[in-house]
Formats: structure tokens, C-alpha cells, sequence
């Protein structure tokens, strides 16, 4: 959710969602506009534009023609397109993935925003507690200034080494994880249960389910297909692995909110009542169309809050180093002398 793949960069999906939401809407077919897309589309598409393009000239349907680029596009995308088919609603679908990815867009440009201040306010205390233990080596001290055996110039090279590993370790993954649909959805599964960080990430599992939900029910597709769609939009593997039971749930003949409670997905319990209310009600549509908005508006505002607790973590972490510098350094080179002194008198 917070890094762009380098596969399909977010900005080229949004531009695609938009120009195909347009030029279907103007009653171009898709044969047309992938062809344009082919050579005009963004440069990171215009390849995937110029295979469909041949697969559709072969009689493949839209979904056929996505499954080889499947690992390139998020979850969403192609379960979308190949229920968009199905419907008859391509252009309905371009619409909402198009706002989706835009909101999921804008989410990540706050996110880094956000983490811009706290990254550089660690960047510049790890190099100045560097420069520290480089000086005090150079001037042939042995003061240790934060007292783990950290001295002279390899000192400084070992203290950036330990502080910058972590970092960069979780940058490749998190990197690697936006390439991977399959590691992504793990991770989004492990961090539900992070303070802060996970209601966010459900919150935007829940509305990916919405919208998919919504659009399968328009289409009139049956129970356990709906459910199939649904559940892999999630992205998300804590609802992947509750699929099966639902699909299964759905073809004894049971309602879909106890499909959800079969699931054993983290399902809010209001979200499953919410669902039996709208079956209830014959407004499962309506009702899924609200309620992602709603998932997605309360999504962006828990991924903000999360970024914020993230950058107040990194200044107590950097207030933390620098204190226990300042602590040791006036301990070896005040107290400690003046303490010798008194004992000598």
C-alpha cells in the first residue's frame, strides 16, 4: 500500500484508469484504445498495451489477455477488468479504480511526507554521533561515547553500519514486497495486528473488499464467485486464507454473511451485521458502495495517524542516542575526573 511497484508504477495505473474510463465511455472499443496505449500510453504500460493488443487480435477475452501481465498489475486491477468484462460495466470499473488508485496515491504521498522530517532528523543525529566517535579518535581519546566499545574511526563505520542495516533491510523489503503480490499480502496480514499501522491496513482491506463486492453483485455472478473476487481483492492474506470456507459456505446455499462468519476472516462483527441488514434489505449494492467510501476516507485518516506515530518513534529513538551520548561524555570527562580528584584528596 505504501510503495509503488516498479511493475506498474501507481502513477501510470492512474493515468490508464483514466483514458480507458474516457475513450470506453466515448464508445471506443478495447482493441482501439490499447492500441493507442501501445504507442502514446505511459512508457511503463506501453508493452503490456502492445501484448493485449495481439492477444485480443487472437479472440482472447480481456481477463485472458491480463493473465500473463497478472504479477504486473495489484489484485484489484485484474479481478476488476475480468468482473468489468463480465458485466458488461468496463467503463464503471475503469471509473472506480481509477479513484481507488488515485486515493491509494495520494495516501503514499502523505505517508512520505510525513516521514520525510523524521528520516532526515536520523540521518543527521546518526552521522553527527559518527562524526563524535571519528573526532574523539582522532584527538587519540578513549572516551567511549555511547559506551558499547565504540572508538576511533572503525567505531564510526561500525555504529552506521548497526543503525543503517535495519533500515535498509526494511526498505528492500518493503521495496521487494511492492513487486510481490504474494509478500505484500503477507505482510499487509502481519501488520493487522501492529498498533496503529494494522486498523489502517484493514480498513483498506475492507474497502478493496467492498468495491469488489459491489461490482460482482451487480453483475449477478453467483454467491461463490463473488466471494472468490472479493476475497482475492482483498490483497490482504488473513482474508485470503478464509476463501475457501466462504466459497465452500456459499455452496451449501448460505446467506453471505454467514459465508463471512465461516470465512473466520477478520470480518468486523458491524461489518457482518451491516451485510445481513443489506441482504435483508435486498441493498447489498447500495450498502457496499457507502461503506467503501467510508473505508476509504477512515483508511487514509488511521495512515496518516500511523505515520505520525511512526515519526514520533524516530525522534525518541534519535532523542534516546543522543542523550545517552551527551550522558556518557559528560560522565568520562566530568564526573569520572572529579570523582578521581575527591578520592585523591
Amino acid at each position: 500500500m505504501i510503495f509503488t511497484s516498479s511493475k506498474c508504477p501507481l502513477p501510470a495505473l492512474v493515468a490508464w484508469c483514466r483514458v480507458l474510463k474516457h475513450s470506453l465511455g466515448a464508445g471506443l472499443d478495447p482493441l482501439r484504445i490499447f492500441r493507442r496505449q501501445a504507442k502514446s500510453g505511459p512508457m511503463a504500460l506501453r508493452g503490456v498495451a502492445k501484448d493485449l493488443v495481439a492477444r485480443i487480435e487472437e479472440g482472447d477475452s480481456l481477463e485472458d489477455a491480463f493473465a500473463p501481465h497478472r504479477d504486473r498489475f495489484p489484485p484489484l486491477f485484474v479481478e476488476m477488468v475480468a468482473v468489468g468484462e463480465k458485466s458488461g460495466r468496463l467503463e464503471d470499473t475503469f471509473r472506480e479504480l481509477g479513484e481507488y488508485y488515485e486515493t491509494t496515491l495520494r495516501v503514499q504521498r502523505d505517508f512520505r511526507s510525513q516521514m520525510a522530517y523524521p528520516a532526515i532528523q536520523f540521518v543527521a543525529a546518526t552521522f553527527i554521533i559518527a562524526g563524535l566517535i571519528f573526532i574523539l579518535g582522532m584527538l587519540n581519546s578513549k572516551m567511549d561515547p555511547l559506551g558499547v566499545g565504540l572508538t576511533g574511526t572503525a567505531g564510526a563505520v561500525t555504529f552506521l553500519v548497526i543503525a543503517y542495516i535495519p533500515v535498509f533491510a526494511l526498505l528492500f523489503l518493503l521495496k521487494f514486497s511492492a513487486d510481490s503480490v504474494g509478500l505484500r499480502a503477507k505482510l499487509e496480514g502481519f501488520f493487522l495486528w501492529v498498533p496503529t499501522w494494522g486498523p489502517a491496513l484493514l480498513d483498506f482491506a475492507l474497502h478493496r473488499f467492498c468495491v469488489a463486492l459491489r461490482m460482482t453483485t451487480e453483475a449477478a455472478l453467483r454467491t461463490d464467485k463473488v466471494l472468490h473476487y472479493s476475497f482475492r481483492a482483498t490483497a490482504n492474506s488473513a482474508f485470503w486464507r478464509g476463501e475457501d470456507r466462504a466459497v465452500e459456505a456459499a455452496k451449501k446455499g448460505q446467506e453471505l454473511h454467514e459465508c463471512l462468519r465461516a470465512s473466520g476472516a477478520p470480518f468486523p462483527g458491524e461489518f457482518v451485521e451491516t451485510v445481513l441488514v443489506a441482504e435483508e434489505a435486498g441493498e447489498v449494492s447500495e450498502v457496499m458502495e457507502r461503506l467503501a467510501v467510508s473505508y476509504r476516507e477512515e483508511a487514509a485518516r488511521k495512515l496518516k495517524a500511523a505515520a505520525q506515530m511512526t515519526g514520533w518513534a524516530v525522534y525518541a529513538l534519535v532523542a534516546i542516542l543522543i542523550i545517552i551520548a551527551i550522558f556518557r561524555i559528560v560522565t568520562v570527562a566530568y564526573i569520572g575526573p572529579l570523582n578521581q580528584a575527591t578520592q585523591g584528596m
